[in-house]
């Protein structure tokens, strides 16, 4: 019963409009913070002039290259840029997936929580057909442009960005965070001098409202994404709620990259409507080789691909378990 309904569920398909707009807003925005770093002097900073390097256990032989170390970041905004408009797309993946994370692996201390997300998106990426559909790709070799992609290939990336902000709820349930409202009953305070809301970060119990909201919000908001009836409210305080924490710390582009990837939540209808709205912007012509071209994968056994995702969320789930409890 139950492989026949995995079965029906790994044959069902939908429209590829959700993964090229993924891919496009994940491209641009990974290559505008690499612009970003490299515009604010960051390269030399933190990769050129220091000594000393801490490095993560089982990476040591990861180190800066030198002034070699500006190739890497441009090969990396290079990918991005790739990826973003789908020319070259599996291989310029793979160059994302590769020179990001070793971006990453350089240093330990220039470590953000959204630098390992952006390595597993690029990882995943490697993996699904979001360059079938709306891409440079598409557009030049007219088989490899498909209008339907296999569900899972959606609910994949709709299933890491719940993890991510679920295992963010899960790390907030203790008792610094609920009953001290630590480490917001410092932070905040020191934001007290911003525009019309800064003097509210003086009183304790704004920190106590953040914190409680914060959980709340972590291990609820990709349940409310995926019911349609609460998901335009919910992605409103996705909205407010990064563009909050992005005023307020210094966490680079994490906010914005959540606040675009969370359009994953949202139907094909809507995705469609904007990639057709861009178009139209961009004055592309259209292009619709065939009325309906589905991406198969009937040349892999369909459990191939369960039990390859279940392993990639659950090696996830376990690197976000231990990596809380050795904080």
């Amino acid at each position: 019963m139950l492989d026949r309904h995995l079965q029906r569920y790994l044959h069902t398909y939908t429209s590829a409009a959700p993964l090229a707009t993924f891919r496009l807003a994940f491209g641009l925005l990974v290559l505008a913070s690499v612009v970003r770093f490299w515009s604010k002097g960051w390269i030399a900073e933190l990769y050129l002039k220091p000594k000393f390097f801490f490095s993560y256990y089982g990476f040591e032989w990861i180190k800066p290259l030198g002034p070699l170390t500006y190739g890497l970041f441009a090969v990396c905004g290079l990918c991005a840029l790739l990826v973003a408009v789908g020319w070259w797309y599996r291989a310029a993946a793979i160059g994302l997936f590769l020179s990001f994370t070793y971006i990453e692996l350089m240093d330990k201390s220039t470590y953000l929580n959204h630098y390992y997300f952006v390595s597993l998106v690029a990882l995943l990426l490697m993996v699904l057909p979001a360059g079938c559909y709306f891409s440079l790709d598409a557009r030049l070799h007219p088989r490899r442009w498909h209008d339907q992609v296999p569900r899972w290939t959606v609910d994949a990336l709709r299933l890491l960005l719940g993890i991510v902000y679920f295992y963010a709820g899960l790390a907030k349930l203790n008792s610094d965070w609920l009953l001290e409202a630590m480490p917001l009953r410092i932070w905040l305070p020191a934001k007290n001098d911003l525009p019309l809301l800064g003097f509210l970060f003086s009183y304790p119990w704004v920190a106590y409202a953040f914190s409680w909201f914060g959980a709340f919000y972590d291990l609820t908001v990709p349940f409310f994404l995926l019911n349609r009836f609460t998901r335009p409210y919910a992605y409103a305080a996705v909205v407010v709620f990064h563009v909050l924490t992005a005023v307020l710390f210094p966490i680079g582009m994490f906010p914005y990259v959540m606040i675009v990837a969370a359009l994953i939540f949202f139907p094909a209808a809507a995705h469609e409507r904007a990639l057709r709205f861009l178009s139209r912007v961009l004055r592309l012509p259209t292009f619709a080789p065939a009325p309906l071209r589905r991406w198969c994968t009937d040349r892999w056994p369909a459990n191939f691909f369960f039990w390859g995702w279940g392993l990639f969320c659950g090696a996830v789930a376990l690197a976000v378990s231990l990596s809380a409890l050795s904080q």
